[in-house]
């Protein structure tokens, strides 16, 4: 049979940490699983820098990073299950959690390591599941976390790596001949005047000193390309939070999204290749995407 009629297309997402796949994308995720996409998630480290038993955080003498890790590993297991993740690809370099200052973080963790046996090992990964579309956090991670920034950036260098070979190669569909194809490649966003929606409710359901994400973490509404619907998979992916019971910071954004989320119902992104020149915002990742093996 044609490999053009048989392969599924295939959302590739790159993040940094357990949790960060529900709280982020955790919608899309659901959203086209359902539909029917291959969707491969990437974590790059283990998550051995949150929360241990009874909440103790880095530095406390009950704190261990290799408990924490294996524990986190179960809840990422739980919380793709409730996504729908076909593939769930754990690195699991160490974590480098958030010192007060860079120079504090383990020479070790994955912020600090040599980043070009990493890019190798996601380039590898890029052509083994050959995505139509990846996702990964823009360049300042989203929070300027030293992990998610490395994230952009290694994952990013391999995507170049991918776009300098000339692509994947394609079988082409019906009709036509067999070439080399790019996926298009997508930054996490949030809007402003979505965060402060958010903001807004929260407070007034939670009182004035509730959490709200800070509005640095926004990008200019007229900066999203793409704004994803999920409103049918909303409670997918406040289970898939639920899942990550050991971490307070989950935990805490589980309890806003619940009580904010179902008002506007979306995820955001940036397209950041093939880059955006203006017109009708996104409503589907794959618009565009020729099926071409």
């Amino acid at each position: 049979m044609n490999t053009s009629e048989t392969r599924r297309p295939t959302l590739m997402v790159v993040h940094a940490h357990p949790d960060d796949e529900a709280s982020q994308t955790g919608g899309t995720l659901a959203r086209y699983a359902a539909a029917g996409v291959r969707t491969v998630l990437v974590t790059c480290t283990d998550g051995g820098q949150g929360d241990g038993v009874d909440g103790c955080k880095p530095g406390h003498h009950d704190h261990r990073p290799e408990e924490i890790a294996t524990r986190r590993a179960h809840e990422l297991a739980k919380s793709g299950a409730a996504l729908g993740v076909s593939h769930l690809i754990r690195l699991d370099h160490p974590d480098s959690g958030l010192p007060d200052s860079p120079d504090d973080i383990d020479p070790r963790a994955f912020s600090r390591l040599d980043g070009e046996p990493i890019v190798r090992q996601l380039e590898a990964l890029m052509h083994e599941y050959r995505p139509d579309v990846l996702v990964t956090y823009p360049p300042n991670g989203l929070s300027n976390h030293p992990d998610h920034v490395r994230t952009h950036d290694l994952t990013t260098a391999a995507f170049e790596r991918i776009r300098t070979a000339g692509g994947f190669p394609s079988q082409g569909g019906v009709g036509t001949r067999p070439g080399r194809r790019l996926p298009k490649l997508y930054h996490i966003a949030l809007s402003i005047s979505r965060l402060k929606a958010v903001g807004t409710l929260a407070q007034a359901s939670l009182g004035p000193d509730a959490w709200t994400p800070p509005l640095d973490m926004g990008v200019d509404d007229d900066d999203v390309t793409t704004v994803v619907d999920i409103s049918g998979f909303w409670d997918q992916k406040l289970r898939a939070l639920a899942a990550h019971a050991s971490q307070s910071d989950a935990q805490a954004l589980l309890g806003m999204l619940s009580l904010t989320g179902r008002e506007n119902p979306v995820e955001e992104y940036v397209r950041a290749d093939p880059p955006w020149t203006g017109g009708e915002r996104e409503t589907d990742l794959f618009q565009g995407v020729v099926d071409g093996g």
